[in-house]
């Protein structure tokens, strides 16, 4: 197979989403497809911007686009012109969407590809998709790992004025309807889809779920069975969306019933808001932050801890697939899902085990949650109890790549 991948996310910037990305341009590449990908040069919050082993072998296929700023004069005729070529309003990204559709033609000219795949971060990739379907009739699979623009559910709701919202709707509306297929890593966010554009029941509509890293470059690391204490470990910032103040009066209530070797580490940085939360609940020797790691790094950090915790905002439903669930599975520890009651993680825990769900409204619930799996801590039976070797097949490369391989042949 081949396959144009555009994604404005990409190594060699180092944030979530880019790699997510580039672990499966990895196992398609590992399995014998040949794929190129279009990018963008990420100017957001990102842990590395060069490229390192072992991602390596992806440089000589990505076609990063870069151009220069320019002034404020440059700047807005750019724009205007974008946006004339891609027959749309000014919208954010514009610029590189104009820039990466030639590159994508003119890759497509030489290449002759199966299909197209567009990802995120954000939706302009599908712009480029857009055109590339119109002018060339080539298979277009647009994946979306996140809500578009104009269905972000609170607390994540962007707040557009009325008529950005009618002109991003359209917009929107002519991606999925014009695509090959939608691709969605879940089907509850599929489903928060189809409450908004309700077409979608008599589109093709595919689920695959976040890919696994490639088990020739996971990093193995010994987990210790027998430890002094219980150490849970949240990986990533607790942003304001995800308010850990529940979770703290839950651990502060169980260090004051005598569970006191309980650890709560942060990998990231921990904000003002959280440390004033750590103050409140006198918590400074129970929760603490570990500092940022590199991507390979964190995947061995996580492999020690006797609960890795996946904490998400509080919803009616949870819609998100989190692609640190992915990583949680494949490090093989124990997971506490603090989330909404019903959604992805409690349906994923509650089908494939690996963990605990708790309710991210209710600190009782919470307490409960760590409270158990601190007694089979000390036990010595926590590993046997929560096997997260089910829910890892769910997004193992060899699962994720069949789903392609049968998407693309079908």
């Amino acid at each position: 197979m081949k396959i144009l991948f555009i994604a404005t996310g990409y190594l060699p910037y180092t944030f979530s989403e880019n790699l997510c990305n580039a672990k499966l341009v990895y196992a398609l590449q590992k399995s014998g497809w040949n794929v190129d990908v279009v990018s963008k040069c990420d100017e957001g919050p990102t842990y590395s911007s060069e490229w390192k082993e072992p991602w390596t072998l992806l440089q000589t296929h990505c076609h990063e686009i870069k151009y220069h700023k320019g002034k404020i004069l440059i700047r807005l005729l750019d724009t205007l012109y974008s946006c004339v070529i891609m027959k749309t309003f000014p919208l954010k990204g514009v610029r590189w969407a104009r820039r990466a559709y030639d590159e994508s033609a003119r890759l497509l000219k030489i290449n002759h590809y199966d299909a197209v795949l567009t990802r995120s971060p954000n939706d302009i990739s599908h712009l480029v998709g857009l055109k590339l379907k119109l002018n060339f009739g080539i298979k277009w699979i647009a994946n979306w790992n996140d809500p578009a623009v104009t269905i972000w559910p609170q607390p994540y709701t962007h707040h557009l004025s009325h008529y950005k919202r009618r002109q991003f709707e359209k917009l929107t509306v002519k991606y999925l309807k014009n695509t090959t297929v939608n691709t969605f890593p879940s089907k509850s966010l599929l489903d928060h889809f189809i409450v908004f554009y309700p077409f979608l029941k008599q589109s093709q509509t595919y689920i695959i779920p976040h890919i696994s890293l490639h088990q020739d470059i996971f990093p193995k690391q010994r987990y210790l069975e027998k430890s002094r204490k219980f150490r849970m470990c949240h990986s990533g910032n607790l942003s304001a969306e995800r308010n850990p103040e529940l979770t703290f009066r839950a651990i502060k209530a169980l260090v004051d019933e005598g569970y006191d070797n309980i650890e709560f580490h942060v990998m990231g940085y921990i904000n003002e808001y959280t440390q004033d939360l750590i103050d409140k609940y006198e918590l400074k020797n129970v929760v603490l932050s570990i500092g940022t790691f590199s991507y390979m790094d964190a995947l061995k950090k996580m492999q020690e801890y006797n609960c890795l915790v996946l904490l998400e905002a509080i919803m009616d439903y949870g819609i998100f697939f989190p692609s640190k669930f992915t990583d949680y599975a494949q490090s093989r520890r124990p997971i506490l899902a603090i989330s909404p009651q019903k959604g992805f993680a409690s349906a994923m825990i509650k089908e494939f085990g690996g963990g605990e769900y708790v309710d991210n409204k209710d600190v009782e619930c919470i307490k409960k949650g760590i409270k158990k799996m601190y007694v089979a801590w000390e036990q010595g039976n926590l590993s046997e109890l929560y096997d997260t070797q089910l829910l890892y097949q769910k997004f193992g490369v060899d699962t994720v790549l069949e789903m392609y391989k049968n998407l693309l042949q079908s």
